[in-house]
């Protein structure tokens, strides 16, 4: 599972610059998948999960819980991204969803398929959330690493001195 985690990263990286931000990391996904990805604030209230993955015919929609920390913000994202890199379609039905009314009025019924983490029991959670902790360990490892090709001339330099 690592190996193939490495892989799908390995054709994301050059699509981003050597540190990359959030947005940066979304654009890159969105430009390999060949589809919109639109990243959302959702005020969940722990009813169902932190994070969700709505899957549309021509674009993804990823949802994280408003009140989270920054850490745990792009965690839940980069989860999400995990799902669209390995190509699921979605873990859950959508007659799985609890019949809170307020969580219902939440969804758009037109969704393909829906991705979101209350376990990581499935195989699927396990390689989106592998994904995740790979994608941001080369984000925090970008901040303090130099470039291995670097082209920007601060690149450059830091990687000479480092």
């Amino acid at each position: 599972m690592h190996a193939a985690c490495e892989k799908r990263i390995g054709e994301l990286l050059p699509l981003l610059p050597h540190r990359f931000t959030e947005g940066e990391l979304v654009q890159a996904v969105s430009t390999l998948i060949g589809r919109a990805i639109v990243v959302e604030p959702r005020d969940m209230k722990g009813n169902f999960a932190c994070g969700l993955r709505e899957r549309y015919s021509d674009h993804e929609v990823i949802s994280f819980e408003r009140n989270t920390s920054p850490l745990h913000r792009i965690q839940i994202i980069a989860h999400e991204l995990g799902h669209i890199l390995w190509g699921h379609k979605g873990s859950i039905s959508l007659s799985d969803i609890p019949s809170d009314e307020e969580l219902a009025d939440m969804i758009d019924w037109s969704v393909l398929g829906i991705s979101a983490r209350t376990s990581y029991d499935s195989q699927e959670e396990q390689e989106a959330e592998l994904m995740a902790t790979l994608i941001i360990q080369r984000m925090y490892r970008a901040t303090v690493m130099p470039a291995q090709r670097p082209t920007a001339a601060d690149e450059r330099w830091n990687a000479m001195f480092t």
